[in-house]
């Protein structure tokens, strides 16, 4: 028998400051100040949710608000509202209500790195090489 999907929803009305970091993917209608990752599955920042700070994860969907970068690992669906560089290793779809504020580039595929605090080295292989710079 096959597990059943994760599921996690952080709801509307809850307010999370701090980095948060799943092994599986999440719904998030909240407002977080911090960067939001998932390692695998759906992360997906639903209308009403409001993410000041990176988003990154293997399937993206911003229905809301991103306020940051956003890396899509294998497919990014934008509906709402980044300000921030969007890269995407898989496809990319632009919703009708896709309201974007910076830059959009292709990556080699990349595997999750989750952040770190300042000044803490990564003795994994960091993807900054691979992530292009603004002009």
């Amino acid at each position: 028998m096959d597990n059943p999907p994760i599921f996690s929803l952080l709801r509307a009305g809850m307010s999370v400051h701090g980095d948060l970091v799943s092994d599986h993917g999440f719904t998030c209608l909240a407002l977080v100040t911090g960067n939001v990752g998932a390692s695998r599955g759906l992360l997906h920042i639903a209308a009403g949710g409001v993410v000041h700070g990176n988003v990154d994860g293997e399937h993206v969907i911003v229905d809301g608000v991103v306020e940051g970068d956003v890396v899509g690992r294998a497919s990014l669906l934008i509906n709402g509202r980044v300000k921030g560089r969007i890269l995407y290793a898989g496809t990319i779809r632009l919703g009708p209500n896709a309201a974007l504020d910076g830059t959009i580039a292709r990556i080699q595929s990349v595997g999750y790195v989750p952040p770190h605090k300042e000044g803490v080295a990564i003795d994994s292989p960091a993807t900054e090489a691979q992530i292009p710079t603004p002009c």
